[in-house]
């Protein structure tokens, strides 16, 4: 591969996911809206907020307890924690129908707590999206860029961290307005 082609390929990359990001603004706004005021409400309240992610999302886990930008009284759900109303869950998961995060959401619910869930939704079969309190699609379900037949890149993760950061700064302007 010469250089050229190196360039058109993280070029077409580039091009993908600013489209992709592009589709989660356009789309998602205003779930992204309506779930930022409910984590704004725990927070400014008595409430709390937990993250938790399945397989690869568990990325999220890093971004709270290591990253520069983490939400107010935020921290990572164990099964051990005892949740309420005023309390706020998001979940990540690669998939909408991703049995786990399914079943996490159920468990959270059944504590009273509300949950945004952050995945890509699929074709047919996305449980978690009728379920949760508060959904948001990533619109990232495959595999990006054409190669060799086949395709390649599938940056789930960066598609659930835009959305987690879109969440930040919408949860912080509206908290600052409290403050």
């Amino acid at each position: 591969m010469d250089e050229k082609e190196v360039l058109f390929m993280i070029k077409m990359l580039t091009t993908q996911l600013s489209g992709a990001f592009e589709r989660i603004y356009e789309k998602e706004e205003l779930r992204i809206e309506d779930a930022a005021r409910a984590l704004s409400q725990a927070i400014v309240g008595e409430g709390h907020v937990y993250v938790i992610g399945t397989g690869e999302m568990r990325a999220l886990h890093d971004e709270v307890e290591s990253g520069p930008e983490a939400l107010p009284k935020t921290t990572l759900y164990t099964d051990d924690t005892n949740l309420s109303h005023i309390d706020r869950v998001i979940i990540a998961s690669r998939y909408a129908n991703d049995e786990e995060a399914l079943a996490l959401t159920k468990k959270v619910q059944a504590q009273d707590a509300q949950v945004i869930h952050i995945s890509a939704s699929i074709k047919e079969g996305n449980p978690i999206q009728e379920l949760a309190d508060f959904y948001i699609d990533t619109h990232i379900s495959g595999p990006m860029l054409p190669f060799d037949m086949d395709r390649i890149g599938f940056p789930s993760i960066m598609g659930m961290l835009y959305v987690y950061h879109a969440l930040f700064v919408i949860t912080k302007e509206i908290i600052s307005e409290y403050e």
